[in-house]
């Protein structure tokens, strides 16, 4: 009998591995390499309906595009680790500010 797997339950294990690998390696990567690391983080979210996780690693693209973003990197990485861990399903637009809100928060914005 084969295990069938939760493809949902994959794609948030897969996210959240990269989140986990680009933390990891943030101490000895180059800039161009963090920003594919975000990028692919994005980009694996906006395709299997991580929608908050996308908005977070995109702000996070901004923010390093914006030179302040060593000291967000780590934030931001938290905040999507955790939105990934989101139950599925379609979130209302006030629990994606509401994960913007948590990272100013962190950040003391």
């Amino acid at each position: 009998m084969r295990n069938q797997t939760d493809p949902y339950l994959d794609i948030q294990n897969r996210i959240t591995g990269q989140i986990g690998a680009l933390a990891e390696a943030l101490p000895h990567c180059a800039l161009a390499q963090i920003v594919r690391g975000i990028d692919d983080i994005r980009c694996l979210a906006r395709d299997n309906g991580f929608v908050a996780v996308e908005t977070l690693a995109s702000r996070l693209e901004s923010a390093v595009a914006g030179g302040g973003y060593r000291a967000a990197i780590l934030t931001y990485l938290d905040a999507m680790s955790d939105a990934a861990q989101a139950p599925r399903g379609p979130m209302p637009a006030a629990a994606h500010e509401a994960w913007l809100a948590s990272v100013a928060t962190r950040l003391g914005h």
